[in-house]
């Protein structure tokens, strides 16, 4: 017997009930969601309402993809939380958003396909960032290398540094592999890359096919990486097959492939298949020969490259492109032409929309316009194929085009031309085009010159179409005039380009002339196409500049001529023109009080112009200026107010723009209107004057002037009556409708409006005889509502067949009339997509708003007024069919509709629209409109993916159908429920009051009865108070508009929530009700303070949800201690609510059993990711103990480190010597696991003196510039740097709090903390550097070493890790040094590796001092410059001292004097530093000589009897010592002085040193002798004075130098020499040797004249005897 029953047990075990399981995918709050999101890369959310029954489906399918995407590492959850979605953007539910890396993508396609849902969160075009590798792991790269053709797969480890730097080169190319189709990944997963053998870590491994190849190559030069990627995509195919591209991927081919063969095919084109198949067996012949080969089938990318013939073949070489005009078929001839292309430069020919690409693209284009046919063109092409290579090397584009039309809209009539395009500003080239190497100079020419380019008028045209900015020059090349502005003109060309202004000069009379100019030459600046004149001197090019610069930079009304003013007319949807006279006062007072409004107007879209010229504003009727007229679409209107009141013009001008007013108009106004406009309605007024009777009428017919203009009817009025008397128009004020020029009379009643409305709109007024009326969309929309049977020709104008077609339709329109239907046409832009057409011309017949669209030939008149007698006698069907824009006017319109949506391939749907269509009438009864619908789009908008579905609107509001769509009957019941359900009690005022009193939950919607609105929102808040009124609240209606105001809502409807009386309004989306539920049951709205709430199962459900601790107070109402228990728990309420922690109580015995509680009352605390509450234990009376309790429930580790934060932390950052600052979120999961790791070396910091504090106050961590939590922070008096390593571990994190404490080391800061040190240090070094940089490191290392003397010099040296803002200070390689000398920058260019002369510039005084400026030093810099500078003026001051700024400017102006002088000039703002020298009262000057100090006790604020001080004898002579002076002193010693005596040294001379050593010795003695003595190491200066060889001394006696010749080693005969000079009579010796010299003169005249002029005697005569 004993097995029977052990049979029974087994039997009963397995038919016992199964055990509830959790729903898969978790449900999270928004709280929770947001951690999710923290902590998770990859997170999907689907978002669901409570209302919606195809969410129910969608996630039963998505559950059963919840397992996969955990093992591909994506989370899945779920949340119902409607606020939190719409700031996600989503609208409508269900809906899934993917969040890769906290960045959210929002699924498109259908939630009911769990697979291809799988394949979306699991495939890589869902997991790509942009600029990012993404992540994956073995799993998801199996599922990607096993679906994607081409992977490129990184393998790394996140320590290696090299990894690191590898993957932030390879990040540069991921986008250009995506363009490539190539999928870029990368993984961390050691065991994988050891399956592979890819040894060290990084690798690349590229998968083919899913076929692996490794790169050999350097990681780290990307373009190699990509181009061999490239490579390989196109090569070692199994077959041959020329790879298929998408538009995208083309244009990055195009740019990265050097030699690219782009076929444009279509696949279901017989002659594009054909050529493929021949052209495929060249595909591995052209990847030999390095020629990438793809295929694209995209109509928009053949249009896009003017390709209008398919098959074609373009072949790229760099990006420039080459049609082949060969035969296709013929594969081998092709490939023989491609060979030919890589092998010979020739000019390119080129589509139009090629050379558009090219010319937009900024290049540097030169483009020969030819005639393929001509034999000019032919010789012209063969000469300058001559000079395609040069032009390459010039960085020119050489194209060809064969395309008139092209060339006409550049406004070329002679071909061949050739025109140069630089910035896309066009030259035409005027010289002879067989001459290339003239040709190839002007191109030179071109690219060197800055000659402001010539344009024709078809040019200028596309120029300013193209430009925002364009400055043109109108001239005559033959006027010398011109000339001589052109030339003065071009030296500001280059000025212009830099600043995005276009400089462009043409010489066109006409097309001058269209522009109103009538002196040549003239200037005008068109800024986005809108005319600015220049009427300054043109041959002053720098004025002409800062005018330019100032009109593109600044808004003023442009003066413009009447042809401009017609121009912008005919081009400016809003504009506004003042007619003014420039030599008037009145007007430019005017004009000054416009010229206030201009920007405002510019931001409301409105241009406005300014015009002096007297017979144009005649033409408009205006008889006084100024006079302001305001254009909208053409239409003018006049303003009569105060043009001095600038508000009131701006007011009424945007008046104008944003609401249909009649306008007022002149005589020549309206007789323009007229012309123009079929429809144009006149109110004639006469003469009128505010108040009177014709005034009061125009106000009534202001009220129907907006629905005019609905129907396109043009409403205007006029006080002038001349036109009024051309058309016998008497009697006034009289309405006149203008309808294709003929008037009509209006003979009715003037002062109804609705009745001149009804009038106007009649379409007996309307109708113009033997024509189908042009109607606009608003027109047709009133018509198709008005109408019961309209018919509607779709068309676009311009277009030649559609006019055709109307030719043959204006037969038909008599007899639609006959049968009493309207026939229109309309071809507004945008109408096919608006009426949901497939295409244009298209025509459709309306019956009661639903539609038919005619499918037969549009031309055969006969045939299609069969069909439209046909449609218009026939009966409907049961269930009308409706396209989208008409379900949508019923959706709108109709207060009770049901939509059945169906698809085609839906195979039930027929069968369910056969039952339904037995209830039609049924519904019809009812008054609930039935139809049907194939929107697929509109359905998903409300949530459905599957079909078929049936939908409900009342008031517009969806409710779908959830029972049996073939249960007819059950479906009109649910119809008929759903159109009388009115669940919401209407109550008066007095039980208003009493409900407020009684009702513990009240929810009151005040609503306005005539608000068409009011219907639409009470059913919205209907389908939620079953809901609400399970949380216990109430919810009534109430239209008492005095209560709707005295609650807060003048203008209702409005919700008002009275939680026990105390009221809070509602302020969200009134229309969305699952919002509105989530506001009155969000915990933080029911609850109130001071008492622990009282709440039911549903509503503590809720709390338990949202709310990471919840304290439960479980009682009953039998129950004798509960009140006195309660008592007590009610006083630590407010204390547990601060913490965190959400009080409340419940009543609920089965709740409390649930949870193990068998005695009452109890205390349950419940914390987030725990299942079972805590059961307090304690002592119930004691409500200390148990607030104790709940606190170290919710935080069992206690508050160890001190939370702080405002105030309070900033000044403990200012005023702790050492304190450590954990920023963190509250919300943090991480944070806290973090902090909990930190808590365990408080102790620790405590002991070594650091302070350890934590904060959450996000203002305080911006003003630090953190913004990524957590981090950790140390401040040393208020200087503050960043922990660098891995927060995590709590040792390495105590190491560095030490080493920062007891070592100067150098702070890591961030930019927002660099920009307060710029601010306020005066001496800043940074050390820019980035991360896995090794030098980098070294450097810093080094640099270490000289922190702390820095310091010493007041230095502060910092680091920072920021490459954005290195780029700002021209940083663009790494590591780098900049010095901030009082917030000025200063780059070290020299050698960072070595630190000594790094510390040797920082503290240089060339690179301490700041030009034009008196540079601020501290103390510290103070001390170190008395030690250095021999000559220091310092400049005491404080804070508090108002005229130190005005001392401060004058002595800035005497700085660089005194820096001649040799004398340096600081300023300190320090009393402290005043008090050590002596000074007490500030501000003061004081004169360091040789640290001697000098006071200045003279007027500060006179700057040259303070630099005449410091530059006096008196304040530079040091006794006993001879002063070094420079140039500048020297010369001011020469000036003063009669005798000075300089001795001229070498610095690192030893005989110098000597010397100077032994004249010191005799300073005193030349003092007693009035010689200033002095010294200066300048031999430059010295060879002034003949002094060749140093030392040396000279002596200078009224500025006339003696070089002293004698022993300088011996002081005594200097001292003699000096002596001797000092008081020899120079005067006199001067005269002595002067009377010596004439003496000698007249002595030796005087011999010269013995010797010349003595007598000669005749010789004696001989004696005979002596012969």
């Amino acid at each position: 017997m004993w097995w029977w029953l052990l049979l029974v047990a087994v039997v009963t075990a397995k038919r016992g009930p199964t055990t509830h399981q959790d729903p898969v995918i978790e449900e999270v709050t928004a709280k929770q969601l947001e951690r999710v999101l923290a902590e998770k890369d990859y997170v999907a959310v689907f978002w669901y309402a409570r209302s919606c029954t195809t969410c129910d489906r969608v996630l039963q399918e998505l559950e059963q993809i919840d397992d996969d995407t955990d093992s591909f590492g994506v989370d899945f959850v779920k949340i119902n939380d409607k606020r939190l979605a719409k700031q996600y953007g989503i609208k409508t539910f269900p809906a899934l958003t993917y969040f890769r890396e906290k960045q959210p993508i929002i699924y498109e396609g259908d939630l009911m396909d769990e697979e291809n849902v799988l394949d979306f969160l699991t495939s890589l075009e869902a997991m790509d960032l942009p600029d990012r590798i993404e992540e994956v792991n073995a799993r998801i790269l199996d599922k990607i290398v096993e679906e994607t053709d081409y992977v490129a797969v990184l393998f790394y480890k996140p320590e290696c540094k090299k990894c690191s730097k590898v993957l932030q080169e390879l990040e540069n190319i991921d986008d250009e592999a995506d363009q490539l189709g190539i999928g870029f990944v990368k993984i961390n997963d050691e065991n994988l890359a050891e399956e592979y053998n890819l040894g060290q870590l990084p690798a690349l491994v590229y998968y083919r096919h899913q076929t692996p190849i490794i790169y050999e190559g350097e990681l780290t030069r990307e373009e190699d990486v990509l181009e061999w990627l490239v490579q390989h995509k196109s090569t070692g195919d199994d077959e041959d097959i020329i790879e298929d591209v998408t538009s995208k991927t083309l244009s990055t081919l195009i740019d990265s492939v050097d030699n690219l063969v782009v076929l444009f095919y279509d696949h279901g084109d017989e002659d594009s298949m054909a050529v493929l198949e021949e052209l495929e067996k060249i595909d591995d012949d052209c990847d030999k020969h390095g020629i990438q080969f793809v295929k694209i089938d995209d109509e928009g990318a053949s249009d896009d490259y003017g390709i209008d013939n398919l098959p074609a073949v373009v072949y790229f070489e760099r990006g420039i492109p080459n049609v082949y005009d060969g035969d296709l078929e013929q594969e081998e001839e092709f490939f023989e032409w491609l060979v030919q292309q890589l092998e010979k430069d020739e000019i390119e020919d080129v589509t139009d929309e090629m050379l558009d690409k090219l010319i937009n693209d900024g290049k540097n284009v030169a483009v020969l316009f030819y005639d393929n046919e001509d034999r000019k063109s032919q010789r012209v092409l063969n000469e300058l194929e001559n000079i395609d290579d040069e032009c390459d090397k010039l960085g020119i584009v050489f194209v060809k085009i064969d395309n008139d039309d092209e060339a006409k809209e550049y406004g070329i009539e002679k071909i061949p031309s050739l025109v140069y395009f630089e910035k896309g500003i066009p030259t035409l080239y005027e010289g002879n085009l067989e001459e290339e190497e003239k040709v190839l100079k002007w191109f030179e020419h071109q690219i060197k010159s800055d000659e402001i380019e010539d344009i024709n008028d078809e040019m200028l045209d596309i120029i300013l179409e193209k430009t925002h900015y364009v400055a043109v020059l109108f001239y005559d090349k033959d006027q010398k005039k011109s000339q001589k502005v052109l030339h003065e003109l071009e030296n500001i060309d280059d000025e212009c380009d830099q600043n995005d202004i276009a400089f462009v000069k043409i010489d066109d009379d006409n097309e001058a002339k269209e522009y109103g100019i009538d002196t040549i030459p003239t200037l005008v600046f068109f800024e986005k196409k809108i005319p600015h004149l220049y009427e300054g001197d043109l041959t002053k090019e720098e004025e002409l500049l800062g005018w330019l610069l100032h009109q593109k930079r600044h808004s003023e009304i442009p003066d413009i001529t009447d042809e401009m003013m017609d121009r912008l007319i005919e081009g400016t949807e809003y504009l506004a023109v003042l007619f003014y006279d420039k030599d008037d006062k009145q007007d430019i007072r005017v004009l000054n009080e416009m010229e206030n409004i201009d920007d405002e107007l510019e931001k409301e879209g409105i241009v406005i112009v300014r015009i002096d010229n007297d017979a144009e504003a005649k033409e408009f009727g205006i008889d006084h200026l100024p006079t302001l007229i305001y254009f909208e679409n053409k239409i003018p209107s006049l303003y009569e107010g105060d043009l001095m009141n600038e508000d009131e013009v701006l007011q009424w001008l945007i008046e104008q723009k944003n609401s249909a007013t009649i306008e007022e108009v002149t005589d020549e106004i309206l007789e323009d209107l007229i012309e123009e406009h079929e429809y144009v309605v006149v109110y004639f007024s006469g003469k009128c004057e505010e108040g009177e009777e014709c005034d009061n009428i125009l106000d009534e017919l202001e009220n129907i002037d907006d629905e005019l203009d609905e129907t396109g009817i043009i409403f205007v009025t006029t006080e002038d009556l001349s036109l009024a008397k051309k058309y016998g128009i008497k009697g006034f004020p009289k309405l006149v409708f203008f309808r294709n020029k003929e008037p009509l009379i209006y003979s009715g009643d003037i002062e109804d409006e609705d009745e001149v409305l009804a009038w106007l709109t009649d379409e007996d007024t309307l109708e113009i005889p033997d024509r189908i009326e042009e109607v606009n969309s608003k027109m047709l929309d009133k018509l198709l509502v008005e109408n019961d049977h309209v018919v509607v020709f779709f068309y676009k104008e311009g277009d030649k067949k559609s006019q055709k077609i109307l030719q043959e339709l204006e037969n038909i329109d008599d007899e639609c009339e006959e049968k009493d239907i309207d026939f229109v046409k309309t071809s507004d832009d945008g109408i096919d997509k608006e009426y949901d057409l497939p295409s244009l011309p298209a025509l459709a017949f309306y019956r009661h708003r639903f539609r038919d669209i005619y499918t037969g030939d549009l031309m055969h008149e006969e045939a299609i007024l069969e069909w439209v007698l046909d449609l218009h006698d026939s009966a409907p069907d049961v269930i009308e069919n409706v396209d989208r824009k008409t379900l949508q006017v019923l959706i709108n319109d109709v207060e009770h509709l049901a939509v059945f949506f169906y698809s085609d391939d839906c195979e039930q749907c027929d069968d369910i629209l056969d039952e339904l269509e037995t209830i039609d009438d049924d519904t019809d009864k009812h008054g609930i409109q039935f139809v049907k619908s194939k929107d697929s789009k509109l359905a998903s908008e409300i949530g459905i993916f599957s079909f078929p579905a049936l939908v409900y609107y009342e008031t517009g509001v969806p409710i779908m159908y959830d029972g049996n769509l073939l249960d007819e009957s059950e479906v009109l019941e649910w119809m008929m429920d759903q159109k009388n359900d009115a669940s919401i009690q209407e109550i008066t005022r007095d039980t208003l009051f009493k409900y407020i009193e009684t009702k513990e939950f009240l929810a009151v919607i005040f609503y306005n009865e005539e608000d068409t609105d009011s219907p639409r929102i009470l059913r919205h808040i209907e389908l939620i108070d079953d809901e609400a009124a399970e949380y216990g609240i109430k919810i009534v209606k109430v239209k008492d508009l005095l209560m709707a105001k005295k609650y807060g809502f003048r203008n209702p409807p409005g919700i008002s929530y009275f939680r026990k009386g105390k009221m809070i309004n509602y302020d969200g989306d009134i229309d969305d009700e699952e919002e509105v539920l989530d506001w009155l049951t969000d915990p933080e709205n029911m609850e109130l303070t001071d008492h622990i709430e009282k709440v039911n199962r549903k509503m503590f459900e809720k709390i338990k949800k949202s709310s990471d601790y919840v304290a439960v107070f479980l009682y009953s109402a039998e129950c004798k201690q509960c009140p006195r228990v309660l008592a007590e728990v009610e006083h630590i309420d407010d204390e547990a609510d601060s913490a965190g922690i959400n009080f409340v109580k419940i009543d609920d015995k089965n709740l409390a059993k649930q949870y193990g509680v068998f005695a009452l009352p109890a205390i349950l605390f419940f914390k987030t990711g725990s299942k079972e509450p805590v059961i307090y234990a304690g002592d119930l009376y004691d409500e200390q103990q148990i607030l104790q309790w709940l606190l170290t429930q919710k935080d069992p580790a206690g508050e160890i480190i001190e939370a702080t934060g405002g105030s309070d932390l900033l000044n403990m950052i200012e005023e702790e010597e050492a304190l450590a600052v954990y920023f963190y979120t509250e919300d943090c999961e991480q944070c806290t696991k973090i902090l909990e790791e930190l808590e365990n070396i408080d102790d620790d910091c405590e002991r070594h003196g650091i302070t350890f504090v934590k904060t959450y106050d996000v203002k305080v961590a911006e003003r630090f510039g953190t913004t990524d939590m957590p981090q950790l922070m140390y401040f040393e008096n208020g200087v503050g740097g960043i922990f660098e390593g891995d927060i995590v571990e709590e040792e390495e994190v105590l190491q560095w709090l030490i080493q920062q404490r007891t070592e100067d080391r150098i702070e890591l800061i961030t930019r927002v903390m660099l920009e307060n040190l710029v601010e306020d240090t005066q001496y800043l070094a940074v050390y820019f550097y980035k991360q896995n940089c090794h030098i980098c490191e070294e450097i810093l290392e080094d640099l270490e070493n000289v922190d702390d003397e820095c310091d010493v010099y007041g230095i502060h040296l910092v680091k920072i890790q920021d490459p954005q803002l290195a780029k700002r200070y021209s940083i663009k390689t790494f590591p780098a040094l900049v010095y901030f000398r009082n917030g000025n920058p200063l780059l070290f260019e020299g050698d960072l590796q070595n630190e000594e002369s790094l510390l040797e510039w920082l503290i240089d005084d060339d690179n301490r001092e700041l030009a034009d400026e008196i540079e601020s030093v501290n103390e510290r810099m103070l001390g170190r410059l008395l030690n250095e500078s021999p000559f220091l003026a310092v400049f005491f001051y404080d804070d508090d001292c108002p005229e130190c700024e005005e001392i401060l400017e004058q002595l800035e102006e005497i700085d660089g004097e005194a820096d001649l002088f040799g004398i340096d000039f600081v300023k300190i703002c320090s009393a402290d530093a005043a008090a050590e020298q002596g000074l007490h009262t500030l501000p003061a000057l004081m004169y360091f000589r040789k640290k001697t100090p000098m006071v200045y006790d003279g007027d500060l604020t006179q700057a040259e009897k303070i630099l005449g001080w410091l530059t006096s004898q008196d304040v530079f002579e040091i006794k006993n010592e001879i002063e070094e002076v420079n140039k500048k002193m020297l010369e001011k010693l020469l000036e003063e002085n009669e005798f000075v005596t300089v001795f001229f040294y070498e610095v690192h001379s030893e005989e110098s040193k000597v010397i100077l050593e032994k004249l010191e010795n005799i300073d005193s003695e030349t003092d007693n002798f009035d010689i200033t003595f002095v010294k200066m190491a300048d031999a430059r200066y010295a060879r002034k004075w003949g002094v060749t060889h140093l030392p040396s001394i000279v002596y200078f006696r009224r500025r006339f130098p003696s070089i002293y010749r004698g022993d300088l080693k011996s002081e005594k005969d200097v001292l003699e020499w000096l002596r001797k000079n000092r008081y020899r009579q120079p005067e006199l010796n001067i005269f002595m040797y002067a009377l010596l010299a004439i003496g000698i003169a007249f002595v030796t005249y005087t011999a010269f004249l013995l010797q010349c002029f003595k007598t000669h005697h005749p010789p004696p005569t001989q004696h005979p005897k002596q012969n």
